[in-house]
């Protein structure tokens, strides 16, 4: 089993590397983009107090660029690195129970409120993230319920 999963950790890792590098080329396209600097490149505004060119773009705008407009790669990056995530946290809090619980209510919660803050966004890029991220909390939470039904079989004699 634990051969399985580091294989699996490893495969995310990678789709996460590549995922990182495509979404990046694709938000590059943001600098030729004057247009949409003032309501996706959020950071740059927020850190340069407005700015007139191209050179003050800082990175994470092109991944916002991409997510709005182009969100396939971006979508696989964010899957990847919460695979890899709850990957690390269930070998963590392998054998705490409360633990266990409690990362995956502070996920579903996290998850439910990133839901309606992109659902508002007129792009389908975002709208696609707030289903994703629908998705995780709903998983969280049935993996919650899924994870104690199965410690009460083990603990139960039949």
């Amino acid at each position: 089993m634990a051969f399985r999963n580091m294989v699996l950790f490893i495969g995310a890792f990678v789709l996460f590397i590549f995922a990182t590098l495509v979404s990046w080329y694709e938000g590059g396209q943001l600098r030729y983009k004057s247009v949409e600097w003032e309501h996706t490149a959020f950071f740059s505004n927020w850190t340069n107090d407005g700015f007139t060119n191209s050179e003050n773009l800082l990175t994470i705008d092109h991944f916002v660029y991409a997510a709005k407009f182009e969100p396939l790669f971006p979508l696989l990056m964010a899957a990847s690195f919460l695979w890899m995530v709850f990957q690390v946290a269930f070998w963590i809090f392998k054998r705490h129970r409360v633990a266990n619980n409690t990362f995956l209510l502070f996920m579903a919660m996290t998850s439910f409120v990133m839901c309606p803050i992109l659902f508002n966004s007129p792009t389908t890029g975002f709208k696609l993230f707030s289903l994703f991220f629908a998705l995780v909390g709903l998983g969280s939470i049935l993996g919650m319920f899924l994870f104690e039904g199965r410690r009460k079989r083990m603990i139960e004699p039949t």
